[in-house]
């Protein structure tokens, strides 16, 4: 009996432990709810990888730079071209990811698929994180299911490229700033990891240098916040190593940056900026699904303010809805002196920001006490999930299997498939002569 209950109480210990780290003390209901949302997060971004991610330009260039690094031990100092044919290149770093999970896969293309899920996996962590800190657990709860439901944030977990991170990196740094920003300058160490990170994922990373500039004068002067900077800087200029090598190498590398951007550049005009207004907000309206609501996207950021302001103001309550602002102003105005062509996923820094603005107002509704709106919003919830879901259950890609019985054919027939950058095939075809023991080129 003594026994018994030694053993049952350790355990208690053990999960109360465990609990209070990993997510604070909460109640079971909540720790259920975060569950629930959690395997269906799983669920929805691994099932039928073979059919629903896509296998394109981008996952095939990844496929043939982990094959490089794995089989010809070329290990690269570059990663991705930043914009086609541009000649600028992010940091390597993401090469070297996906190349982990496709030594793991033996080089099987399916490695992109759980390597996208994996990226998944860390952004819901960092969203809800980042969100019960600032704001709630309820809060945080509403975020994270929104974006485990809604059709466009399915479809984007799933897609394996470096874009998939930007999300949750922004957020990261967003974080870090305003933590500093209230007193906390150990944060920047965090932000220095975090912005490193950022430019071996995407070009968009410009904004966040220019972001971090204009928060500057809200930092402390301290000799506390002196000395973590000097810890943080070397962590920063480690992430810069490769490209700094690759430039000495190859001075191209340098010049391609001034040239792209004395060609592309045109100025800041304010007409310009009027004209990207609505690809500004654009990120509210991937949580939307519905076009009727499209046009909230130009009502939520400024009741977001009002609401959060309403009824007290403290510094980190302004800072934090200055940063708010700093994380839709900057894309839009870089943007709008770039004459290129615009994509809306170089409005994708602000992604996560638009789904906890709405979130935030979400939960305000729900703690209104009106048990009238609060069963209008939960039916909407619920029918907004169902829509959702079934449209992804609706939705097919093709991707590797549609590739492969293209392949399998040639194979069969005794046709050969020349390597071609950015074609499945030709990595496929490669793969599958690979395991039958011929290397083919």
């Amino acid at each position: 009996m003594c026994i018994k209950t030694d053993v049952k109480r350790t355990f208690i210990a053990i999960t109360n432990i465990t609990t209070s780290f990993a997510l604070g003390v909460w109640t079971n209901k909540v720790l259920a709810f975060f569950f629930l949302i959690f395997i269906l997060l799983i669920f929805l971004r691994f099932y039928q990888i073979s059919t629903r991610n896509p296998f394109a330009w981008d996952q095939v260039d990844n496929a043939w730079a982990a094959k490089n690094l794995i089989v010809n031990h070329e290990f690269p100092l570059v990663g991705m071209v930043a914009k086609q044919n541009s000649g600028i290149f992010i940091g390597p770093a993401y090469y070297y990811m996906i190349a982990f999970f496709y030594w793991i896969f033996n080089l099987n293309p399916m490695a992109s698929g759980f390597f996208a899920g994996a990226t998944s996996i860390f952004t819901f962590l960092v969203l809800f994180y980042v969100t019960k800190k600032i704001f709630s657990v309820g809060v945080a709860l509403i975020a994270v299911f929104i974006n485990t439901v809604a059709f466009s944030g399915i479809i984007f977990d799933r897609v394996q490229w470096p874009v998939n991170f930007i999300p949750a990196i922004s957020l990261l740094i967003f974080y870090s700033i305003y933590k500093i920003i209230i007193g906390k300058p150990r944060y920047v160490i965090l932000l220095a990891i975090a912005l490193g990170f950022s430019f071996h994922i995407h070009f968009t990373s410009i904004y966040f240098p220019i972001m971090i500039f204009l928060s500057l004068i809200f930092f402390p002067k301290t000799k506390e916040m002196l000395k973590y900077i000097l810890i943080a800087l070397p962590i920063f200029v480690v992430w810069l190593i490769p490209s700094i090598i690759a430039i000495l190498q190859n001075q191209q590398h340098g010049s391609s940056i001034l040239q792209y951007g004395n060609s592309y550049y045109h100025g800041f005009h304010l007409r310009r900026v009027l004209q990207l207004t609505s690809d500004a907000l654009i990120q509210f309206e991937h949580f939307f699904t519905f076009s009727i609501l499209k046009p909230l996207k130009f009502i939520l950021p400024p009741l977001f303010i009002f609401v959060y302001l309403f009824k007290s103001l403290s510094k980190e309550k302004l800072a934090l809805c200055y940063l708010i602002a700093l994380w839709f102003v900057i894309p839009w105005f870089v943007l709008s002196t770039y004459s290129g062509e615009i994509s809306d996923y170089y409005f994708v820094a602000n992604r996560f920001i638009a789904l906890v603005i709405i979130a935030y107002l979400l939960a305000k509704i729900f703690l209104l006490k009106n048990l009238i709106l609060q069963i209008i919003l939960s039916c909407f919830l619920i029918y907004y999930s169902v829509f959702n879901i079934s449209k992804f259950f609706s939705y097919q890609e093709g991707g590797i299997y549609e590739r492969s019985k293209k392949v399998f054919k040639a194979i069969k027939e005794g046709g050969e498939i020349g390597f071609q950058e950015g074609v499945p095939e030709s990595y496929l075809y490669y793969y599958y002569m690979r395991k039958k023991g011929k290397e083919v080129y």
